[in-house]
Order: structure tokens, then C-alpha cells, then sequence
């Protein structure tokens, strides 16, 4: 089929009267990984902007007046640096191969040069094979596939739960949730906050991994309307937080729980904490109604996908992070 003619666009700042469009925009192109108005919002409005750069621009049809796509630059939090930077271009499905998202990628790049910027990342899927051939054309090297699993909890059993939680208490090992430490003693946060920057600084990346503020990661995390601090699950030895697997809401999918980060301390690795945590969520999500659970995982990242699979999760389409050299 011949590519239709290219519409005449005209670009615009971002406010916050936007957010419905970028919204359904977004949620069109990703109609499996949906996000409501109030999570895109959060995400923005609790970024540190005096460390981390976020820039958005909104797309106009200039015959209709229309918005039709959006253009972002942004910082990553835990891969920060000064000059490395991520790219997103949204545009109305309706409108694809019109060269739209190709104009965006010009205006992204023309900001990239003037923030003396080295390197570029975006992010394709592998069931858009035009969109990671946009990439590719423009001189994007594939750099690391995440995975989705996903798991039906309904057709899971508890007695593994109860295996594992009885291992791992004869070794003093007791679970817990963020909820209930925070109750006890509200510097219980600071102490899971250093926990998961031990456990994600050994997590398998593009980039060496930066830590994120306490201030940025309660801000982000704890505040967001997706947190659930009774999903957020700990392990114990006395008063040591040695491993932590932590899942969240999604406004878009009421019954379905994703899985977020799941780390032991190296020390304590080897003993089934992880299982036992990954078997806790699971636990709660079949107990409030959540009929599946969805996590990511680095397709290099053996030890967990080999845990993921005991589990009975299924591996789904995955997410390819894709890099740029801008350097001289």
C-alpha cells in the first residue's frame, strides 16, 4: 500500500490540559499496557526537575486544530547522566505512515543537539516490528530485550507458600510488608529504601546503575496512586531487611497486579527468600480479587525468569531498549 501524503503539523508546549489527549494517544498505541489520566499526571508532577530533565511537546494537525501526537525527552532515574537521555514519540494510531512520528524524532533531535547530549534510548516492542524499524533506519542498535510474564492466579496452589515461608523462618527469616513497618516506625523507610538501591544496583541494565534519592523514590513510589504498601513485601532477619518483592495497581486493570522489582541482599541468597516473597504476592493477589499478575524481567537476567517459570508464569511479547551514539 502506498504511504499516504504527509500532513501539514505544527509543534506546541506541553500543559497540563494535554493530559487527557497524551493519554488516549498512548493508550491506543499500547492498548495491553494501559495508563489512566492520574498515573500519567503523577509520574510528571513528581519528577525532581531540579536533577532529572522531562520535556514534552504536543503535535497539531494544522488544517483541524487537532492534537494528533507527542514528543517527550527525559532523564532515566536509575541510569541517570547529565548528557544520556530517553526519547518518546506518540502518534494517533489513525494517523501512522504519515510521517509524523518522523518530524517528532526531528524536533527531538534537534533539542538532543542543543542539550550537548551522547547518547539516546527508546524503547520498541516486538510485535511493532515498523516502529523498531524506525529506530533502526535512524541508527538505533538494540541493546537488551525485557520480557512480560504473566501469571493467572487462579490456577495457582498455596501449599508451596506454606513450604517456603516454614524454610525460611527456621532460618529467622520472618515476612513482613511496608505497611506494617511504617506503622511500627516511619524510619522503617529510609532502611527499605537503602535495601532496594543494594538490590537494583545488581540488577542487569544498559548502564551502571544510579541511585535514587529517598526524597525521589517516596515522592515516585510511595505517593503514586498505583502504590499498594500492603503489596509491598519484605523479608526480615531480626532488624535487617535482607530481601523485598514489591507489586502495584493498575487504574486501567482492576484485576490485574504488576510486579515490580524482587531483590535479596547477596548474603542471604540461596535460601528461597525470593520464592517465598514472589509466593507471598501471589498469595495476595489471589486473596483481593486479582485474577493476574504481570512482571518484566531482562531476557539475560536467567535467575529470576528460571523462578519465574517454577511459578508457572507465561512469557508474553517483550520491550527492546534500543541505543543512539551522538557522541562526535
Amino acid at each position: 500500500m502506498a504511504q499516504q501524503s504527509v500532513l501539514s503539523i505544527g509543534f506546541r508546549e506541553f500543559d497540563s490540559s494535554d493530559y487527557d489527549r497524551l493519554t488516549e494517544i498512548y493508550n491506543a498505541n499500547y492498548p495491553d499496557q494501559p495508563l489512566s489520566i492520574a498515573e500519567l499526571r503523577y509520574r510528571d508532577e513528581s519528577l525532581d526537575r531540579s536533577r532529572y530533565l522531562l520535556r514534552r511537546h504536543a503535535v497539531q494537525d494544522r488544517v483541524s486544530g487537532e492534537t494528533i501526537g507527542f514528543g517527550r525527552i527525559s532523564h532515566g532515574l536509575d541510569m541517570f547522566h547529565p548528557r544520556k537521555f530517553w526519547i518518546n514519540i506518540y502518534v494517533d494510531p489513525r494517523l501512522h505512515n504519515r510521517g509524523i512520528g518522523s518530524k517528532i524524532y526531528e524536533k527531538l533531535m534537534e533539542e538532543l543537539r542543543e542539550l550537548d547530549a551522547t547518547t539516546v534510548w527508546a524503547m520498541s516492542k516486538e510485535d511493532l516490528p515498523t516502529q523498531y524499524q524506525f529506530y533502526r533506519k535512524r541508527g538505533f542498535e538494540e541493546k537488551m530485550r525485557l520480557w512480560e510474564s504473566r501469571l493467572d492466579t487462579r490456577s495457582t496452589e498455596p501449599e508451596r507458600l506454606r513450604e517456603y515461608t516454614e524454610k525460611v523462618s527456621r532460618e529467622g527469616i520472618t515476612l513482613t510488608t511496608l505497611a506494617e513497618e511504617n506503622n511500627r516506625n516511619p524510619e522503617a523507610l529510609r532502611k527499605i529504601h537503602d535495601l532496594l538501591m543494594v538490590v537494583c544496583a545488581d540488577m542487569p541494565n544498559i548502564t551502571p546503575f544510579t541511585p535514587i534519592s529517598f526524597e525521589q523514590w517516596e515522592a515516585f513510589e510511595l505517593k503514586s496512586p498505583r502504590h499498594l504498601p500492603e503489596a509491598y513485601l519484605l523479608a526480615k532477619q531480626g532488624s535487617e531487611y535482607v530481601g523485598l518483592s514489591y507489586f502495584w495497581r493498575s487504574e486501567k486493570e482492576p484485576r490485574i497486579l504488576n510486579q515490580g522489582d524482587t531483590g535479596v541482599r547477596r548474603e542471604y541468597r540461596g535460601r528461597g527468600i525470593a520464592m517465598t516473597l514472589k509466593l507471598k504476592g501471589i498469595d495476595f493477589a489471589k486473596r483481593n480479587g486479582y485474577d493476574m499478575i504481570k512482571t518484566w524481567n531482562a531476557s539475560n537476567n536467567a535467575p529470576m525468569l528460571a523462578l519465574n517459570t517454577q511459578l508457572g508464569f507465561k512469557r508474553q511479547v517483550g520491550w527492546i531498549t534500543m541505543q543512539k551514539d551522538l557522541s562526535p
